[in-house]
């Protein structure tokens, strides 16, 4: 059926609502739009105006309304470039590459801290990587960024990390374990990367630095002793278990005092 519905209601900048269909077997409403021809179209790259060189339809989707999934099919411009690239043009709503609209993202996000990743998605029926990775991009694109120069008052850092896809590529986080806020994100999980976050420190903060909790690999070892040489290394409760049914094939850290656990 056609509707007409404007565009500020359900934030959908740039298109134009044209039929809204309700699918009682898959319990799915799906909203097809047409691009808005008021707006002109911008090269994503150079952000200049560009001429449309054909148009090409998405399907995201969107935050359940009532008891029915909601998709979206979205109508974008292909940009031809004064340098003849064709670049897709920007969406405000939902971002390059990805199939869910940023207020799903949103909440999404949202309900992880309140629930496990496994719970959400099993609410939504998204599988667990999707719900992961949605949640790690939204925390990426919307917490501030601190610069290390400007941290103080820190006693006892956490150190640990995590792996953006399934086996390799790994990021380094840091956490205050006073105030519980991630205070830096870095990829890679070497000595060099810990270290980087370090030596970015006031000499003052890193003085006051007591401790600092991580895993048993010898990377963030070094990296605490080459530039924290006063700081105590504590491995987490978890890696210590591992390790109690299999003899420890590396030394003892320096100044080891048992285990650190937040909870």
């Amino acid at each position: 059926m056609s509707i007409n519905i404007p565009e500020s209601i359900l934030e959908l900048k740039g298109q134009c609502v044209n039929t809204i269909n309700c699918n009682e077997y898959t319990n799915t409403i799906t909203i097809s739009c047409n691009r808005d021809k008021r707006f002109t179209p911008f090269d994503p790259v150079t952000h200049s105006p560009g001429t449309i060189n054909r148009y090409v339809r998405r399907v995201i989707h969107d935050v359940p309304f009532l008891a029915y999934r909601l998709q979206i099919e979205i109508e974008l411009a292909q940009v031809l470039s004064v340098d003849n690239k064709r670049h897709i043009e920007r969406c405000d709503f939902v971002d390059k590459g990805c199939y869910y609209t940023k207020r799903f993202c949103r909440l999404i996000s949202g309900l992880c801290r309140h629930m496990t990743i496994s719970a959400v998605a099993k609410h939504f029926g998204l599988r667990w990587e999707t719900v992961k990775n949605i949640d790690k991009a939204h925390l990426q694109d919307t917490l501030p960024s601190l610069n290390p120069e400007e941290l103080t008052n820190l006693k006892y850092l956490g150190v640990d990390e995590v792996a953006r896809a399934k086996g390799h590529d790994y990021m380094t986080l840091v956490y205050d374990l006073g105030s519980g806020q991630l205070v830096w994100v870095h990829a890679g999980r070497t000595s060099d990367t810990l270290s980087q976050f370090l030596k970015m420190l006031p000499e003052p903060t890193k003085q006051g630095i007591l401790a600092v909790a991580m895993d048993m690999g010898p990377a963030y070892q070094k990296a605490v002793r080459d530039d924290l040489p006063n700081a105590d290394i504590i491995f987490d409760r978890f890696h210590v278990m591992q390790n109690l049914v299999t003899p420890l094939s590396r030394p003892a850290s320096k100044k080891f005092l048992g285990y650190f656990s937040p909870f």
